[in-house]
This record gives C-alpha cells, sequence and structure tokens, in this order.
C-alpha cells in the first residue's frame, strides 16, 4: 500500500490491449487497444464522471481498477494500492476497499439466494470472526440505509423490481465498507423516476460515508447531474476533463461538442450554440489517422494535418479542466489534475 493521501484514484497512462480477430488461419492474431494512455486522478470524498459512447474503453477502464481486466501497462493506484502490481487474485483487504456497483444487478446477485443472505455473503467471506447475530443485525442496517425494508430479505432476486436490485447491489457494496466505489452504468437499465432515486440515493450515502465514486454512463444529463468532475473518453482515448458544470455547459473539444449536442437544453441560447457546434463535426471523412493520431480525425472538421499523427497534449481550458486537441487551445501542458 502507498501513504494515505487525498487522492483516492490515480491512474498513469493506463493502456488495456486485447487479443484481436486473425485475418487469416495462418497470420498471426491481432491486437485491440481498447484503453490508450489515459490518465485520472480522483480526489476522495468526491465522484469522477467517465463517459463516452459505446465502445470508448469507459467500462474497461473501470474493470482494470478491479482487476477484472489485466492491464497492459501504466499504473493504477486505488485506495492505497498500487493494482498494476497483483497477481491473478488481487488480496483480500483491496476487494474490501474497492466495490463495483454494475448495470444488470441480475449479473451478480445469486438467483438462489435469498436478500438477507445476499447482502450477508460480503460479512461472512470479509468478517468470519464476526457473531452471526451482528451480521443480521448489519444486514437489517444495510437494506434500511438503501431504502428497503426487512419484508424484502426473504425475498428472491427475481421477485424485485429492477430498482430494488440495484439496492440491493449497492446494499451488497456497502457491506464491507469501501472507500471507492466503481459505479458501471448503475442506472441506464432503469425508468427515468427510478434512475434519479437511485441517483439521489447514491449522493446521500457519500455525503454520509465520505465515498468515492467513479460514474462511468453514456446517459450525460446523469453524469452532470452526479459527478464533481467530468472525464470524455473516445475510442480508448481521453479526450477532455473538469469540473462537470463546465464540460458539460461549455464543452471545448469538438467530440465533447457532438456529444452534448445530444442532450435537450431548455436554454435556447445554449441550444444555438450546440446547433453551430454541430457544424464542426457533421462530415465523416474517408481518411483515418494513424495509430499515434487523434482518433476523432476522420470525424473532426477542424482537424489538420499534425492530428493525424501525433496525438495532442492535454492543455488548460478556461473554467477548469483540460483537453486533447491541437485545434483549440495553445501547445503548453498541464500537470494531471485531481478532481477535488
Amino acid at each position: 500500500m502507498t501513504p494515505s493521501d487525498d487522492v483516492a484514484l490515480r491512474i498513469q497512462d493506463l493502456t488495456v490491449r486485447f487479443p484481436g480477430p486473425r485475418p487469416h488461419a495462418w497470420s498471426r492474431r491481432s491486437t485491440v487497444t481498447a484503453v490508450h494512455s489515459v490518465s485520472l486522478a480522483l480526489g476522495r470524498g468526491r465522484t469522477l464522471g467517465l463517459v463516452g459512447e459505446s465502445g470508448s474503453g469507459k467500462s474497461t477502464t473501470g474493470r482494470a481498477i478491479l482487476r477484472l481486466n489485466d492491464p497492459t501497462s501504466g499504473t493504477i493506484e486505488a485506495a492505497g494500492f498500487r493494482v498494476h502490481e497483483f497477481g491473478q487474485r488481487p488480496p483480500k483487504a483491496f476487494r474490501r476497499a474497492v466495490q463495483a456497483v454494475f448495470q444488470d444487478p441480475l449479473g451478480s446477485l445469486d438467483p438462489l439466494m435469498e436478500i438477507g443472505q445476499i447482502v450477508e455473503e460480503p460479512l461472512v467471506i470479509h468478517f468470519d470472526d464476526l457473531p452471526s447475530a451482528e451480521r443480521r443485525r448489519r444486514v437489517r442496517e444495510l437494506v434500511d440505509t438503501v431504502g428497503l425494508s426487512a419484508n424484502h430479505l426473504a425475498r428472491y432476486p427475481y421477485e424485485l423490481s429492477g430498482g430494488q436490485r440495484q439496492r440491493v447491489a449497492i446494499a451488497k457494496a456497502l457491506a464491507v465498507a469501501p472507500e471507492l466505489i466503481i459505479l458501471d452504468e448503475p442506472v441506464s437499465a432503469l425508468d427515468v423516476s427510478v434512475q434519479s432515486q437511485i441517483v439521489n440515493l447514491l449522493e446521500d450515502l457519500q455525503r454520509e460515508k465520505d465515498l468515492t465514486y467513479l460514474f462511468v454512463a453514456h446517459d450525460l444529463a446523469v453524469v452532470r447531474h452526479a459527478s464533481d468532475t467530468v472525464a470524455v473518453m473516445y475510442r480508448g482515448r481521453i479526450v477532455e476533463e473538469g469540473p462537470a458544470e463546465r464540460v458539460c455547459g461549455a464543452p471545448e473539444h469538438p467530440y465533447t461538442k457532438t456529444l452534448f449536442d445530444s442532450v435537450p437544453d431548455p436554454d435556447p441560447r445554449r441550444s444555438a450554440a450546440a446547433r453551430n457546434a454541430r457544424k464542426h463535426t457533421a462530415v465523416t471523412s474517408s481518411e483515418s489517422a494513424g495509430p499515434d493520431g487523434c482518433p476523432f480525425f476522420a470525424r473532426c472538421q477542424i482537424r489538420m494535418d499534425i492530428c493525424a499523427h501525433h496525438f495532442p497534449d492535454f492543455t488548460p481550458v478556461l473554467g477548469g479542466g483540460s483537453l486533447a486537441c491541437h485545434a483549440v487551445g495553445d501547445d503548453s501542458r498541464r500537470p494531471l489534475p485531481v478532481a477535488g
């Protein structure tokens, strides 16, 4: 473990590659780079929204933090643990300190176990010397904390609604008192009214328990509401980051503008600005960038020749944060920011 400081999560130059298809039976297997040289820092008690379209690498980043995916290169420090140095099985203390809540709770809730048993299971695994009566007391307390009642304890996951199942998944994550929770699309499968309830619950729990969240999502409205800072990913790269209000309200990177253009905005002035921004990215070119170029090159109408061959350094943005774009900002580089 590293010495404790105000940073709950620090990622430096993380790259994750997977084996790709073989073009021919006799050829070597190709590789797919899902995450490319990603660096992030997240302060304790804060929420970082990691946003991007499907295939951007955001969930792969979250899974690498949990060591569900092995990093190819780079470093990950989470809750004081040097995650990139782990072997095949992360230590028990890490699995207590860093928990996850996934999009589909049915995938993480044993359908043959009652809700009370599901919430109790982490206590059995991590606190095997805890008396059974104390475990049951904590289970009742956890269920109450997430807005369920004792009546739910004897039910099975299939007997609950989607929102109730997600509350059970949150209670299960909270059982071991984690420092950091990876929220991987935690509300995207829920109705809009239920989404707001779960997000509000997560915010209340964060204030009460000083939790730190990495909030992985494609729903931009949810990310804007739930996050302190936002990082935008496109094809494995971070292209822009900064305070949530600045990134969501006044994006600078051409891709971020396109991404947030899809979210309805009641302010007609901002809507007009979004339509304006759309002109920069309306056409997809047949040209493509090299492996070291900007992944947005083919879709960007303000691209320059250098964009095809060199991914830009991050430059500061007025209002906070930074972006990676040769065509916007200047050539100065700023240090890696910390959320909070």
